[in-house]
């Protein structure tokens, strides 16, 4: 049993260091060369690359459930399960250009602020929108909608 519980230590640990060494490697992966050939087999691409604007990737909104558990954020819906009757939806924006504003659909939410706390009880969803104000003249919107159930 102890020699069991060792030896899946033991393999856990190579996982984990495996794991590392490869993500510390996949940006030495990136070919310059290659990617030069095909901008310029595909000249229309290369136009639209050259461009800051069609770069720059739009506002987009994660969310997660607040609960004991190591939450994460995930793009467009979050979902949790917990014993507690209310807990707390976070939701954030991404990518929100310099100068911009962001209007929130919820009142719980600060106007201005990228984050946006707002309380949900067990069994609840709620979806919430931000509207990014550019400052350039135009605007964009982003949602995200959360789900908190209970274990019973």
């Amino acid at each position: 049993m102890k020699i069991k519980k060792h030896l899946l230590t033991m393999g856990a640990v190579s996982a984990f260091c495996c794991a590392g060494l490869l993500t510390a490697n996949a940006e030495e992966a990136f070919d310059q060369e290659a990617f030069d050939l095909a901008l310029k087999a595909l000249p229309e691409l290369a136009e639209d690359l050259k461009n800051p604007v069609a770069t720059k990737a739009a506002p987009r909104m994660k969310c997660y459930v607040d609960t004991p558990a190591f939450d994460l954020f995930t793009y467009g819906y979050c979902f949790s399960v917990g014993n507690a009757r209310t807990t707390t939806a976070v939701f954030r924006v991404d990518n929100v250009p310099a100068g911009a504003q962001i209007l929130w659909s919820n009142s719980n939410c600060t106007n201005n602020q990228s984050t946006c706390f707002v309380p949900i009880r067990q069994y609840q969803t709620i979806s919430v929108t931000a509207t990014v104000l550019n400052p350039n003249g135009t605007f964009n919107q982003t949602s995200a909608t959360a789900e908190y159930e209970g274990f019973f």
